[in-house]
């Protein structure tokens, strides 16, 4: 009875010094019990009005305009100036600036880029002017109001505007359909790349 009872408490010995099993990560350490939520940092952009058409556009597309022989025509730095346009442009009269390129041997334009300041009021009057009297298409994008037309090969150029609450940018490419339009939107989000700046 004696060896019996001896065996049975070895067991029971040995049982309480087994190690506990393994629960949860090996590797965690106090305090790391419980995840902790990704905090994700919010990027503040500054709407900054640029002077002069080399501001609104990265060096590789005008680049590439320029291999191809379209050249600045018309705005602040333009080959004409702002003498180009007979009468100032829309986003010329709110303050802004209004950049035509074009073929280096013709006046006639390819792309027109312009970007304007808003305020509560004047964005109320073109908001009006862009969806009554052009009768352009209206969705939301974000934090901006975006007013646009596809236009054709043949007759309507491709147009887009793109207005959030301090300002506007349009592109409109003089030979519009699904390509030029697709364009105009990579253009209008390298404006906005240049135009808002990181805070």
């Amino acid at each position: 009875m004696r060896a019996g009872y001896s065996l049975v408490a070895v067991v029971l010995v040995l049982a309480g010094c087994a190690p506990e099993a393994a629960t949860g990560d090996p590797t965690a350490t106090p305090g790391d019990s419980e995840p902790t939520p990704t905090q994700t940092a919010t990027v503040t952009r500054t709407f900054t009005m640029p002077s002069l058409c080399a501001e609104i556009l990265p060096e590789s597309r005008v680049s590439d305009w320029l291999d191809d022989g379209i050249v600045l025509l018309g705005g602040p730095d333009g080959k004409y100036g702002d003498d180009y346009l007979a009468d100032p442009s829309p986003e010329q009269e709110l303050g802004g600036i209004t950049c035509i390129w074009g073929p280096n041997d013709s006046e006639n334009s390819s792309v027109t880029v312009s970007v304007a300041p808003l305020t509560a009021a004047s964005r109320g009057a073109k908001v009006n002017d862009l969806v009554v009297t052009q009768g352009l298409n209206e969705e939301i994008s974000g934090d901006a109001s975006v007013y646009w037309q596809h236009g054709d090969t043949e007759l309507e150029p491709a147009i887009l505007n793109v207005v959030r609450a301090d300002s506007w940018i349009s592109v409109i490419e003089t030979i519009g359909g699904p390509d030029a339009f697709a364009e105009a939107e990579d253009i209008a989000d390298e404006v906005y790349e240049l135009v808002y700046r990181a805070a």
